[in-house]
Parts: structure tokens; sequence; C-alpha cells
């Protein structure tokens, strides 16, 4: 079985950038990777009220996990996966513990099925969304030690039993991080590191995409020259027999509208 999965932080309209304009790049981006799971992140309040989040998503063929949230209001690391190729199992929320702003960082994800032609019973996997603390400090560090255990402990409960899982996001830290060093010691492993091919291996941040309000529309932001081990965002994998074929950092003029963060593309046989 091949499965893709794109990692995208869509920067929050928080920063006097408005979603539009942005929201029609991530719609084009969708139709031409086509990934099969889409793992977003800083979806905040007026994301949710786009025509992307509302309508988009179900024209591209995608259906958006609904996890109980818990009495939080919004998801704003939702999950999305195509309805032709799988059915959701399970789905699961955690809104991390400790440092949070806006309360959005946290992990949401599924177990899927996929769907045979034929019928049967097809292979199942994990995927998940995740965003980590931000703050590059001491007390930035610690929560983030803190979001990897939480992390851990959702990959033990949403998939046992060998079963692949897979969770993309903001991390915040790169691969040479104490988070990370947490990670890898449950067997949970960067992508990047393992992936037979690489194309584009770059840092996945760079500056924001400027916008001009006299023309109404955003100037592409200049990708990073910068070595992907510096990366913050990532798509992490646990699960023995798993191949990442390909890793892939998206700089189209439109991931380059989209945000200050590339999207992450990988293609994972199981």
């Amino acid at each position: 079985m091949i499965v893709s999965l794109m990692t995208s932080n869509i920067w929050a309209d928080v920063f006097g950038n408005p979603v539009k304009d942005r929201d029609s790049a991530l719609v084009t981006l969708l139709k031409r990777y086509s990934p099969d799971v889409l793992m977003l992140q800083e979806v905040h309040p007026n994301w949710h009220r786009s025509e992307v989040l509302r309508s988009g998503l179900r024209e591209c063929g995608y259906r958006v996990s609904e996890p109980d949230l818990g009495g939080n209001t919004l998801n704003y690391t939702p999950l999305a996966y195509k309805v032709s190729c799988f059915c959701e199992e399970r789905a699961v929320f955690k809104l991390y513990d400790g440092l949070n702003d806006y309360t959005s960082k946290s992990v949401s994800g599924s177990l899927l099925r996929e769907i045979l032609p034929e019928g049967g019973q097809g292979k199942r996997f994990a995927a998940m969304s995740t965003h980590f603390y931000f703050a590059q400090n001491d007390e930035g560090n610690e929560a983030r030690i803190s979001n990897a255990k939480e992390l851990t402990a959702c990959f033990d409960a949403l998939c046992p039993d060998g079963i692949p899982g897979f969770c993309g996001g903001d991390f915040n830290c790169d691969i040479s991080s104490e988070p990370f060093a947490l990670l890898n010691a449950s067997g949970i492993v960067c992508a990047s590191t393992i992936a037979e091919t690489r194309t584009n291996f770059i840092r996945t941040h760079h500056k924001n995409p400027e916008y001009d309000a006299e023309k109404g529309q955003y100037i592409p932001a200049k990708p990073s020259k910068k070595d992907n081990t510096l990366s913050i965002d990532h798509i992490v994998v646990r699960g023995s027999g798993v191949r990442i074929l390909n890793y892939t950092v998206i700089t189209d003029e439109e991931a380059l509208i989209l945000s200050d963060h590339c999207p992450v593309l990988i293609r994972a046989e199981f």
C-alpha cells in the first residue's frame, strides 16, 4: 500500500495577513499534489469560516475528521483524508497541557482503513496533525518536551500492535532537539532522515509573504536557502516495515503565498 501525506502550517490570520487569496492557493496545491492525507496547523477562526474549510476540501474529495474536542471550540490542527480511499475507524483529539497560546497547540488524528475496490478488509494506519509550543527559550523547550511525551501517548493509543502511524506538523524544533530525542527513543523518527529520495531538500520555514494592500494580493515569499536539518516542520513515522519512498519540500508560488512555512509531502509504503 502506498500513501501520500502532506503537512502544512497555513499561517494564522493574526498577523495582519488575511485569509483571502491564500485560501485559493491552498486549494490549488491540493489539486496539484492530491495527497491522500492532509494535516493542517494554525487553522484559526477565519480559516474555519473560509470557503476552503466549509466546502473547498470536500470539493477536492476530502473529509475533515471531527473528533470530540472535549469542550474546545475549534480544532486548530485538523486532519483530512480522501473519502474515496479510506474510512475512519476512530478519531482522537488532545489539547496539549501547559503553555498553549490561543489554545492552538494540540494533536488530532484518525485511525484509517483502506477501502478496497473488491471489498474486504484493507490495511489500517494512523495519521495525526500536531503543533508544538513555539517560544524559543527554556520554558518553550520544556513545553515541547511535554508535547513530545503527549504525542507519544497518542501514537500508543491510536496505533498499537504494529499499526503504522504518521504525524505531520509544526514541531517548532529541529531533529537535533530534546523533544525529538524523546520521540526517537519511542521509535518515532522523522521521515526526512529515512527517505529513499529527497526533493528540494531545504529548510521548510522562511520569511512571511507580504500583503500588498493597494493591489489586494500577496507577494510570494522567497524560500529558505538553509539546510533541511534546520526545519521545524516534519512528518514523523513509527512502524516496522514502513518505507518512505520520497520526501519533498513544496516551494511552488502558491506555497510561498500561502504561508511562512512550506508544505512537506511524503510517499510511504507499508
